[in-house]
């Protein structure tokens, strides 16, 4: 039997951009909550009764200077990014951005620092340790942004995710949280959403946005049920490395060949569309603002 699965996606504001696999036969799920950093709901995709005061205006994190609320800047900044992405073999225009500047180029993450991750693996499936490991490796070839494992952690998802948190952290960003998880810790891993993911941005003023930190949540339990399947692997991979391209900046596409398609009919993984973008996205500038 061919296994589908349908994202879903909402795009933030100076956003926590989420996006959601949806695991099964074609299923039609309304659009996951848009998290925002730090605090509040995006105009028009709130909850009922949920506090829309102090909203940041869409498409900035308006920064007059430093403050509590962000790190020290330019902490391991080098002067040239740290790694060279592999060239795609084909060209295509088959991809997408979910956020861009306003000269048009795309929000990334400065390929000239280390992107530090965690992961909170105490539900992660018998046999699945090395499935996030190995996606990471694809992701960062096709990017040559560099990926550091930090440590285990018992950090819980959150749609309020401070993207700083020296108590935990350190004078730093706050890495990039991998949670295998339920939808009772993740409410958006609602219905068949297998897999939620996407990254804050931040900027100065009207300045040029940069992603800083991000969150990637699996539904321990659904996966466990998929790698039961024939091709469980390769379809838990196709999910990890679907989020983990919209961690990095990449948005749906209407190509049904394209790993962000947003129905997968089968993993053969990133695609020439997928490379191209994620081949754009590291092309984003360093900061040492930041």
């Amino acid at each position: 039997m061919v296994r589908n699965f349908l994202l879903v996606t909402a795009i933030g504001a100076s956003a926590f951009l989420v996006a959601g696999f949806v695991y099964g036969d074609p299923r039609i799920l309304g659009l996951l909550d848009v998290r925002i950093g730090p605090g509040g709901l995006q105009p028009g995709a709130a909850q009922p009764g949920a506090e829309q005061s102090g909203t940041p205006e869409p498409g900035t994190a308006e920064r007059s200077g430093r403050s509590a609320e962000a790190p020290p800047p330019g902490l391991e900044e080098a002067e040239a990014p740290l790694g060279t992405p592999e060239a795609p073999v084909m060209g295509s225009d088959s991809y997408g951005f979910l956020a861009v500047n306003g000269d048009g180029t795309p929000v990334g993450y400065s390929p000239c620092r280390p992107l530090h991750y965690v992961v909170n693996a105490e539900l992660v499936p018998a046999g699945a340790q090395q499935l996030v490991p190995d996606a990471i490796d694809t992701i960062s070839r096709a990017t040559g942004i560099r990926f550091i494992y930090d440590a285990a952690t018992t950090e819980q998802p959150s749609a309020q995710r401070d993207p700083y948190q020296p108590d935990a952290y350190g004078d730093r960003w706050a890495p990039l949280l991998i949670a295998w998880t339920t939808p009772e810790v993740a409410p958006q891993l609602k219905g068949k959403v297998i897999g939620t993911g996407g990254s804050t941005h931040y900027s100065f003023d009207d300045g040029p946005k940069t992603f800083v930190t991000g969150s990637l949540e699996l539904d321990a339990l659904q996966i466990t049920e998929d790698l039961r399947q024939p091709d469980g692997k390769l379809y838990a991979t196709a999910v990890i490395l679907h989020e983990l391209s919209h961690v990095m900046g990449l948005e749906h596409v209407d190509d049904p060949r394209q790993l962000m398609y947003p129905e997968i009919g089968s993993p053969e993984g990133l695609a020439a569309g997928d490379l191209n973008g994620l081949y754009e996205l590291s092309k984003a500038q360093c900061r040492k603002d930041l």
